[in-house]
């Protein structure tokens, strides 16, 4: 059963936690094209980009109208990506371009667009969740029949079908602005041209853009935009902790009974509902008489339950001795506008000696309306389990009376005459504490006979001749029931509590056993075999390895039958409970349901039951839900431990091959550089002229190649430490170009420094080498009559280094050159490791900066170093 009660404070912490990382997701949400939502989100984004905010515009549709061309001039707007498909190149949004720009806010258009073919995601609402994943706020728009679960609705009047939809789930966390438009200004907008063309606006009109049809869009439109709002008001309420039990929007509250008036109840709460779009929850008090009926009655409580959850309740069970008091507290717990409860025929005897839960209710109810449904018939008095017939109540009664007159009697001259009525109290406890309330009620008046007949003058009568004990009498009979009252309800209150104390008992134990287990096998035994005794079920684990089911835990069940077949392979792909009692593949013998985790679906608990009645009753349902979580959360911990193993092994063998390469390269390094001094003085004209060239030049790429090995061994080991000096990128360039001989008259490198460009903050050796492997790869792919630029220049708070060639240019997917060992065609050629560049993006992130790579106008490559300037940034006149 769901709990949707207020979150507590880890719950709370962990969900202030997710929401500070993600980005926030703003709606425009319209009743129809032409109301103006694009024009809305417009102008607030020009007021955000007034207050300071970086916006840019990743996409947004004007249609043709002229006031929305002219908003949206001063923005900045992403270039489109062009996709070629089926001889036409459409634009779509350029996510990688938004996730490399990362504005504080971007605007993406038509939140349900569907993506040309080969784009990264099919629907442009993907586009948007990995830009919210990635911490960047995101404007959109979205007409009302868009939404998922409201496009059947839609379809019905509108008899239109919408296939580009949005799944409500993205919808779950965003501000809704609603953009609001009456029905005939937005006819009278698409007759002025200004939503479409003339002739699409005739059959507009014929056919969509109708007054009743948008006024029941509009309706549509401002409800779900109120329930946003409701929403967003309780999770801030939960997240803040505040007292908010008010009540804003509508919710309902059903009291579920075990009477057979209790589907009358369910039913009149459904329609209730539906007239008010509300949720609503039912809810089940187990009090100490609720928790031993048995029989048709418990059959019935099944049946109201599995009945509420058919029709979209939430189903919630409470352990409580005051039925009316747990009723009130969970309408206030969950902010429940309405209560509905049945009340069924009860004389007036019966409500005087058991009370009206009914009554009782709109008594303590405070700020919910209370709706009260006469059933049809009298509830049958409930069946208890163990009652035998309608005088063991007495009879139990006056054993314990009996016992206690006997030793009275026997020692009667011992036993002072006042303490022989005080006395008689103790059988009424025991008989109210050990028994039912009937039993004490009956003990309290067998002792006030009792007392008369044997202890009273005259003896052996029931007449009473002295006035005092008339009044002692009635005391006795008074005190006696109502001690037997109280303790009766202590009784019940222990009942309760030793009800849930077994429960969390139980939940604890399980977890306890699968915590200290490493064995997916043993696991799925252990799993099957205490859920199957908890509740009377047999168990099984189902997982799918290619296309065939593995069934884990219970070595009785080893295949299933077709139907049961196909309802494990419908859970286990639709992550959705399937099988008996569940309405989807009832014929099948066995109900599953899915072990979802944070990871994904770990697999399916399949449940059946031999004897006749449900697999699992819906009152059974709590502590179900609790099993099925912890036997997910063992089966990921699994997973998890594995992934463990697997990375420690791959660090191990990382760590050892870094050693290995490091060990490689530093032995290789002095004998190479003896070879290399040895050529340098050896004359390359002669006979030899041309080898002697190869083998020096051979022998300087053997150079570069260990070197970027042993860099490569400093970074896997997290040896780079920056020692952050004030420096001058002149003089950092300079350097560079010298190691690369690139300083006299034939170098083919060309520097423009923006001469304003201040001192900054940074490790020189680091952004040396850094610079050394990129401008190295611009000149290596690069023809000797190119030339290679390297400009220096500042933006705002950042200084940037752009290198730019006219060579080849990059591949499509040439964020993966910052990979290690990545290499580009005709890297052979060049002779390129596939480590510089990788070696050059991790100094640079090591600096605090980033790399960036792209293709110029015109031809040839573009990468650009960016490097925060510090706080030592100043202009080099003021060294």
């Amino acid at each position: 059963m769901i709990d949707p009660r207020p979150a507590t404070n880890a719950d709370r912490f962990l969900r202030l936690a997710q929401r500070g990382e993600r980005g926030k997701l703003t709606v425009y949400l319209g009743m129809a094209p032409g109301v103006g939502k694009t024009y809305r989100m417009l102008q607030e984004a020009a007021r955000k980009r007034a207050e300071g905010t970086d916006v840019v515009v990743g996409i947004a549709e004007t249609h043709g109208r002229s006031e929305t061309a002219a908003l949206l001039e001063p923005f900045e707007v992403m270039a489109r990506k062009s996709i070629a498909y089926e001889g036409h190149v459409l634009e779509e949004f350029d996510i990688d371009t938004a996730l490399d720009r990362r504005p504080g806010l971007i605007l993406v258009d038509e939140l349900a667009h569907s993506n040309a073919p080969g784009s990264r995601h099919p629907k442009r609402w993907q586009d948007v969740a990995e830009l919210l994943v990635s911490g960047i706020d995101v404007a959109t728009t979205l007409n009302i029949q868009h939404i998922e679960s409201l496009n059947d609705v839609i379809a019905g009047f509108t008899h239109v079908r919408v296939h580009e939809t949005v799944p409500d789930s993205i919808l779950a966390a965003a501000e809704i602005i609603l953009v609001d438009l009456p029905p005939d200004a937005l006819i009278a907008r698409l007759m002025a041209g200004k939503v479409y063309l003339p002739e699409t606006a005739d059959r507009a009109l014929a056919n969509f853009f109708t007054l009743p049809k948008l006024a029941a869009l509009r309706e549509l439109a401002l409800r779900f935009a109120a329930g946003s709002v409701d929403r967003h008001l309780r999770d801030e309420l939960e997240l803040s902790g505040a007292d908010g039990d008010f009540a804003v929007g509508e919710r309902l509250l059903v009291a579920i009974s075990t009477g057979k008036g209790g589907a009358q109840v369910v039913r009149h709460a459904k329609r209730l509902a539906d007239l008010a779009h509300a949720p609503w929850t039912a809810v089940v008090v187990e009090s100490g008489s609720a928790r031993s009926i048995a029989g048709r009655q418990r059959e019935q409580l099944a049946e109201n339950l599995a009945l509420a959850s058919s029709l979209g309740a939430s189903l919630l069970t409470v352990a409580a001795t005051d039925v009316a008091q747990a009723l009130v507290d969970e309408a206030r717990n969950l902010r429940a506008s309405q209560i509905v409860i049945g009340k069924s025929r009860r004389s007036r005897w019966f409500e005087w000696r058991h009370g009206s839960v009914a009554q009782d209710v709109i008594r303590k109810a405070r700020g919910a309306a209370v709706h009260v449904i006469p059933l049809d018939e009298a509830d049958d008095k409930p069946a208890q389990t163990g009652e035998a017939n309608p005088w063991q109540a007495p009879l139990l009664a006056l054993l314990p009376v009996a016992l206690a007159v006997a030793l009275l009697w026997v020692f009667e001259g011992l036993v002072p005459a006042p303490v022989i009525d005080m006395a008689l109290l103790v059988p009424v406890v025991a008989a109210a504490g050990l028994l039912r309330t009937s039993a004490g009620l009956w003990a309290a008046l067998w002792a006030a006979l009792a007392y008369n007949y044997f202890f009273t003058a005259p003896r052996f009568s029931l007449l009473i001749s002295d006035s005092a004990n008339v009044v002692t009498f009635v005391l006795l009979a008074l005190v006696a029931t109502v001690i037997g009252a109280l303790a009766s309800r202590v009784r019940r209150q222990a009942e309760t509590s030793a009800g849930v104390a077994r429960l969390n008992g139980s939940l604890a134990r399980y977890a306890g056993l699968l915590g200290g287990i490493s064995d997916r096998d043993e696991t799925a035994r252990v799993a099957c075999r205490e859920i199957g005794a908890l509740l009377d079920v047999e168990a099984v684990i189902v997982t799918r390895e290619g296309d065939r089911l593995v069934l884990r835990g219970n070595d009785n069940y080893t295949v299933l039958d077709t139907v049961s077949d196909a309802a494990a392979r419908w859970t286990l792909e639709q992550a959705v409970p399937a099988g008996r009692d569940t309405g989807t593949l009832n014929a099948s013998d066995w109900q599953f349901h899915p072990l979802q985790t944070s990871l994904g679906l770990m697999g399916a608990l399949g449940l059946a039951r031999s004897a006749r009645g449900r697999v699992i009753r819906a009152d059974d349902a709590t502590l179900l839900a609790s099993l099925i979580d912890q036997t997910a959360l063992a089966h990921e911990r699994l997973v998890l431990e594995e992934d463990a193993r697997q990375v420690g092994t791959l660090r191990e063998r990382d760590r050892l091959r870094g050693a290995l390469l490091g060990s490689i390269a530093h032995d290789l390094k002095t004998p190479l550089t003896a070879v290399i001094a040895a050529t340098e003085v050896i004359p390359d004209h002669g006979d030899y002229g041309e080898e002697v060239r190869i083998a020096r030049s051979e022998a300087r790429r053997l150079q570069r190649f260990l070197g970027d090995l042993l860099e490569a061994s400093r970074i896997e080991d997290g040896g780079i430490e920056p020692r952050p000096e004030t420096v001058d990128l002149t003089d950092i360039v300079a350097a560079v170009l010298r190691d690369l001989r690139q300083t006299d008259s034939s170098s083919r490198v060309v520097t423009r420094v923006d001469p304003d460009c201040p001192l900054i903050a940074t490790d020189p050796v680091l952004l040396r080498h850094a610079l050394i492997n990129v401008i190295d790869n611009a000149l290596k792919f690069s023809s000797e009559r190119d030339r290679v630029e390297v400009v220096i220049a500042c933006e705002e708070d950042r200084a940037i280094c752009r290198v730019l060639d006219r060579g080849p240019g990059l591949p499509a997917d040439h964020r993966a050159l910052f990979e290690r060992f990545k290499r580009l065609e005709g890297s052979d050629r060049v002779g390129g490791s596939g480590l510089g560049l990788w070696i050059a993006k991790n100094l640079v992130e090591a600096l605090g900066g980033t790399i960036d790579a792209g293709n110029r106008e015109g031809g040839g490559a573009a990468f650009a170093i960016a490097l925060p300037l510090g706080s030592a940034a100043r202009r080099p006149e003021d060294a």
